[in-house]
């Protein structure tokens, strides 16, 4: 009978120290932005140039319109310079065309157009010994001539990307994960 005890106890140990290590992943590269915590994710730091822009639905979109879905715009860009990679392991980004001097298409996880992502923080509750915390589901409206994105985060935040055009450089990072997309972007002279 006590030997069943110490089964419990320990089967309960090691289930605590595995969400221990799952709950520390995400406070490994906290950069403050809204961008998926991938620490252990292959990742790619570059400047490019916009060569030309492919716009999914140009027209339509009404001042505080619910959107159901970002619009899939994409974006011909010529990488400019590579100045980071890094994550666990060692991907080759020449695979998929992302090296100095190429231009490669790539997909825009908000849009290329002026957005504002609003990361919200979801309330936390307790009750007794149990903490909740509710996720805020990302919705997306049309506002002010922005794409406004709200999404769940650990901190209250306001991000605007001002929008490309052809000719635009900027600079991001791209993670590699089941799909790459440019998420955030910043606007370089």
């Amino acid at each position: 009978m006590q030997q069943k005890y110490y089964w419990i106890i320990g089967i309960v140990v090691v289930l605590a120290i595995i969400g221990i290590i799952f709950t520390s992943f995400p406070s490994l590269k906290d950069m403050g932005k809204s961008e998926p915590q991938m620490a252990l994710s292959p990742y790619v730091e570059f400047e490019a140039t916009v060569v030309s822009l492919s716009l999914e639905g140009s027209e339509g979109y009404y001042e505080g319109d619910e959107i159901y879905r970002a619009p899939k715009d994409s974006a011909v860009v010529r990488i400019d310079k590579i100045t980071e990679t890094g994550g666990s392991s060692n991907f080759d980004w020449s695979s998929i065309g992302i090296e100095e001097g190429n231009e490669v298409s790539l997909d825009f996880k908000y849009s290329v157009r002026p957005t504002k992502i609003i990361t919200v923080v979801g309330e936390t509750t307790q009750s007794g010994d149990t903490v909740s915390h509710q996720i805020v589901p990302t919705t997306i409206s049309f506002e002010n001539n922005y794409f406004v994105f709200r999404e769940n985060g650990n901190s209250e935040t306001e991000t605007i990307l001002p929008g490309l055009q052809e000719g635009t450089k900027f600079k991001t990072k791209l993670w590699k994960t089941f799909e790459v997309k440019v998420g955030q972007y910043e606007i370089i002279s």
